[in-house]
């Protein structure tokens, strides 16, 4: 259907969101009639609700997600490696580390520095008197 929004999930609502939803279902709206207000899912509204009848909070837990692959000290040393030699490769990297992981955990590593993985040059680009010179 064209022009129609994607719902948003529970785990996409901001706080503000929650709390609203809480006041709203606490007012006595229905699950449906909050979700199409809000623009989010009747299964988000619902989570959101059921969470805070359990625990008493519609915030999200500290530590929720995935486990980091790597330590605070083994975050330095890719930051340092990469202020050290910007030519490093991740896969260089990865393997001073020690630690098995992704290519893509380097790269968030050194974007939680402010810092950017490019790939190294492989040889310099060519002058316009070098390809004058080649061409003859």
């Amino acid at each position: 259907m064209p022009g129609k929004r994607a719902r948003r999930h529970f785990s996409q609502l901001s706080e503000f969101e929650r709390d609203l939803i809480i006041r709203i279902k606490t007012a006595g709206w229905s699950t449906r009639r909050v979700a199409g207000q809000l623009d989010g899912s009747e299964c988000a509204v619902r989570k959101c609700w059921e969470q805070w009848a359990r625990e008493g909070t519609h915030a999200r837990k500290n530590g929720s997600g995935a486990t980091r692959k790597t330590t605070r000290r083994e975050d330095r040393r890719i930051v340092r490696q990469a202020l050290v030699d910007p030519t490093v490769t991740r896969s260089t990297m990865r393997a001073d580390v020690g630690v098995a992981i992704a290519p893509q955990t380097i790269s968030r590593r050194l974007a939680e520095a402010n810092l950017i993985s490019k790939r190294p040059f492989r040889a310099l680009s060519l002058t316009l008197e070098h390809w004058q010179q080649r061409l003859q």
